[in-house]
């Protein structure tokens, strides 16, 4: 079984900004189901910190609610693997793209190597510079630029060929540099947080569809009491058989 724990929200230190826009579509979805589907998933930091690693907007969203406990699936350091999202802006010209980033204070568009930088629908490519701010606050007023304003989806690859065929109304592909670990980490016990949506954690073993009661987590025991009741209902679930482990890649077609 994958290591859940409940934990105080208070102890979870967040790698990432969070989506408003997310947040406010899964407050009103988590208070109509009334369950957790999806534990968060986190990673103990040398200090102690809970770092989480993916569920940010889960995360802000009981916040919100008002609870004070969550479930996470803890996962070692050395088992996390980091990709990178990249984003595809689209539903827009390029040049609009291109206003935004040029609107924003600190940021100016170039050239040279590294990334950041965009890769254009007309084949121009622009480096990214920034002045006056850390490199994860540039990252963020980047994707700030366009986020909420612009339709965007996520790529692993921003040298995808595919791009133009899955997404005809793209208008510029923005790269971004390759993270550590270690990097995220940093990032969420310095509270120089990263952009929302541009890390991709894949661990071994991830635990999904946990559907739990939030009624469990709404009552009034210790963290002891309700990490015993979620011991006995995975306990109840495995030897009704409902717990499956798949060896095979699973495509979710409802997430």
């Amino acid at each position: 079984m994958p290591v859940l724990r409940v934990v105080p929200l208070a102890r979870i230190r967040a790698h990432e900004e969070v989506d408003p826009l997310r947040v406010d579509r899964l407050v009103g979805r988590i208070g109509e189901d009334g369950i957790q589907v999806n534990p968060m998933m986190c990673s103990e930091a040398p200090s102690g910190e809970l770092v989480l690693l993916d569920g940010a907007t889960r995360t802000e969203s009981l916040r919100q609610l008002g609870f004070e406990h969550a479930v996470v699936q803890m996962v070692k350091r050395e088992d996390a693997q980091l990709e990178t999202w990249h984003h595809v802006v689209r539903e827009c010209s390029e040049q609009d793209v291109l206003d935004s980033i040029e609107a924003t204070t600190g940021l100016n568009l170039g050239s040279g190597p590294g990334t950041p930088r965009l890769l254009m629908a007309n084949g121009d490519i622009h480096a990214i510079h920034h002045e006056a701010m850390s490199p994860n606050a540039a990252l963020t007023a980047l994707v700030g630029s366009y986020s909420g304003r612009r339709s965007v989806s996520r790529i692993t690859d921003p040298g995808d060929e595919s791009v133009p065929w899955r997404f005809p109304d793209w208008a510029a592909i923005v790269e971004f540099p390759t993270l550590s670990v270690e990097d995220v980490m940093k990032a969420a016990v310095g509270d120089d947080l990263l952009p929302a949506g541009i890390t991709r954690f894949l661990v071994p073993e991830r635990a999904l569809r946990l559907n739990l009661d939030l009624e469990l987590l709404r009552s009034s025991g210790t963290t002891e009491d309700k990490q015993e009741a979620l011991e006995s209902m995975l306990s109840a679930r495995a030897r009704a058989g409902r717990v499956r482990r798949y060896e095979e890649t699973v495509v979710i077609l409802d997430d």
